[in-house]
């Protein structure tokens, strides 16, 4: 944090200022790891022969509270989304109110390789994660074209895991890692369309 000591006028607009430029538009979410790792990628590509692994490092990544960048509309300066995060129960018309939840969502990731999903026509909406050891280890995997899927527990009626709702994939470029929220189990419901 940083704190400011204000005397005069011309200082309160300064810090003001100063403040509005280290605001980042976004919602915070809790990046958790599911399911065993994934197998190591040597520098040609190639899977690795198991190898022994600094195993403090190799945890940071399992578990993350990250920002997602939830970017403006140019024209509008309104951020415009198409698809909610899956809420972690399934709705139940008998209960008279809703049962209680985080404020930061809980999204799993597996880190199964899967071919990333669009089709035309079909919005989808692609967040920027806020650089963490999460997408540091993505991002070290150098796998473009491959995508991580991402679930909320307890958000399907019969599965612990729920239905995949989007995915983790690197940019093309390998710069940053995305979020990719698309219509709940989505897997299912675009080949159908």
């Amino acid at each position: 944090g940083r704190s400011y000591c204000v005397r005069t006028q011309r200082m309160l607009n300064q810090c003001l200022e100063s403040l509005v430029q280290k605001v980042q538009s976004g919602v915070v979410i809790n990046f958790e790891k599911s399911g065993p790792d994934p197998t190591p990628i040597g520098e040609d590509g190639l899977v690795d022969s198991p190898r022994p692994i600094n195993s403090f490092a190799s945890q940071a990544w399992h578990s993350c509270h990250k920002l997602i960048y939830v970017r403006p509309n140019p024209k509008t300066g309104v951020p415009v989304g198409h698809w909610p995060i899956p809420e972690s129960f399934w709705p139940d018309q008998n209960s008279p109110t809703l049962p209680p939840r985080t404020a930061h969502p809980v999204v799993r990731f597996t880190c199964v390789d899967c071919e990333p999903m669009v089709i035309d026509k079909l919005p989808f909406d692609k967040y920027e994660l806020e650089p963490s050891p999460l997408t540091q280890y993505i991002l070290e995997r150098k796998s473009p074209h491959t995508c991580w899927q991402v679930f909320v527990s307890s958000s399907g009626k019969y599965s612990e895991l729920g239905h995949p709702f989007g995915y983790l994939k690197a940019s093309t470029t390998l710069t940053c890692v995305n979020l990719f929220v698309m219509p709940y189990n989505y897997p299912v419901l675009l080949p159908l369309l």
